[in-house]
């Protein structure tokens, strides 16, 4: 039993070592795409063409049969 939870405790100190690290990398991720105009610009044509795409498939879904010949 003694190693099973020194593994979990090794598994834990694992995942929760960085998390502070994560979070600030996270964030200065989302900060360098939202302020950069260029990168927001390319992120604005994503999410148009994405928006779109599944617009698109929630229309044929629901209307599909209609457009049948």
């Amino acid at each position: 039993m003694a190693d099973a939870s020194s593994s979990v405790n090794k598994v834990k100190n694992f995942l929760f070592s960085g998390t502070a690290n994560s979070v600030e990398t996270v964030k200065s991720f989302f900060n360098s795409q939202v302020y950069d105009e260029e990168k927001w610009a390319l992120n604005m044509k994503l999410l148009r063409a994405a928006g779109m795409f599944a617009g698109s498939i929630l229309l044929m879904r629901n209307y599909g049969d209609l457009m049948t010949i």
